[in-house]
């Protein structure tokens, strides 16, 4: 009798470790259900302009992704797609790229692509500002790092704008309509004897009325600024238009009096043409530079380039 009722006391510790195993095993896969659950589906708050008020207001929506990563991502084209109440718009526009996310702790680092770029100096605040406040109302993430094709953000001044958070972006931030937008553009001038290209940096003034191309070659035209550097193209050269097609050719259509000057040898043909498709090429937009003379192509310019095609960058000594 004493062994059986050992026995039976032994089969209930099994039962009772069975039961006790069984109800942690659930416990647990519930926990890890439920943080499936929380990283698959989040409600947020993305910001549009209105455009009555003009300011930015919030709108909640909910979002999809199975990595936090997903969700940053979704929380951005979801900007890009606009709004779904009557008179918010979409301040992040629909050909703005997502090349890479990444997270660090709490800050959400996003590399976009290029055409960020394209935004006049008021749009780029606001995007930033719909950026910024939508991706930081998800609970992990605090601060948010900008980046163009890898490159930082940089002010006016040339320091990089750094960390944005809901602490440093102004959720309404007042937009002037004459706001002025700054780049750092690359000039090729040539050296004291005329033979060779060199470079020089220089901040210019991007308006919205006129191509940043345009703006690149009057700069040319001004002339260099550090020392050692020399003008490549005559100083009255009229720029008669300028447009850059989708597939990267810009087409530069000058005066006639610059290929009269360029080919009597007052100045060297091959050292202005390459300042001027050097400098362009180094723009993200351009690839090629097809030259034009009032308005038309020149199949015979009597030079020694062929100016019946686009011209590619290259280095020049000549």
């Amino acid at each position: 009798m004493p062994i059986k009722k050992n026995n039976q006391k032994i089969i209930w510790c099994i039962v009772l470790l069975l039961t006790i195993i069984g109800i942690l095993v659930l416990s647990n896969f519930q926990k890890k259900d439920s943080s499936a659950e929380n990283i698959h589906q989040k409600t947020v708050e993305l910001y549009f302009n209105n455009t009555t008020t003009k300011k930015m207001r919030a709108e909640e929506r909910t979002i999809y992704g199975d990595t936090h990563k997903e969700l940053i991502a979704a929380v951005i084209e979801e900007l890009k797609n606009g709004s779904k109440t009557e008179g918010n718009i979409a301040v992040v526009p629909q050909d703005l790229a997502i090349l890479h996310i990444t997270i660090e702790d709490d800050i959400a680092i996003i590399d976009l692509s290029e055409t960020y770029y394209n935004l006049t100096s008021g749009s780029e605040i606001m995007c930033r500002c719909s950026i910024v406040w939508s991706v930081t109302s998800l609970d992990f993430v605090d601060y948010v790092h900008i980046t163009v094709d890898g490159q930082a953000l940089k002010k006016t001044s040339g320091a990089p704008i750094g960390l944005m958070s809901r602490e440093n972006v102004m959720l309404n931030p007042i937009v002037s309509p004459e706001s002025k937008r700054y780049e750092i553009v690359t000039l090729y001038f040539t050296n004291e004897s005329g033979t060779k290209l060199v470079t020089e940096e220089r901040e210019i003034e991007v308006s919205q009325n006129q191509p940043r191309e345009k703006s690149v070659i009057e700069q040319l035209i001004v002339g260099p600024k550090e020392k050692g550097h020399f003008i490549t193209i005559p100083a009255d050269t009229k720029i008669r238009d300028i447009t850059t097609t989708e597939d990267g050719v810009c087409y530069v259509n000058l005066s006639n009096d610059f290929m009269t000057k360029i080919s009597n040898g007052s100045t060297n043909e091959q050292i202005a043409i390459y300042s001027i498709v050097n400098s362009l090429v180094s723009l993200y937009n351009v690839e090629k530079v097809q030259f034009l003379i009032e308005g038309e192509k020149m199949e015979d310019a009597g030079g020694h380039l062929d100016y019946s095609k686009p011209f590619t960058a290259m280095d020049v000594e000549v």
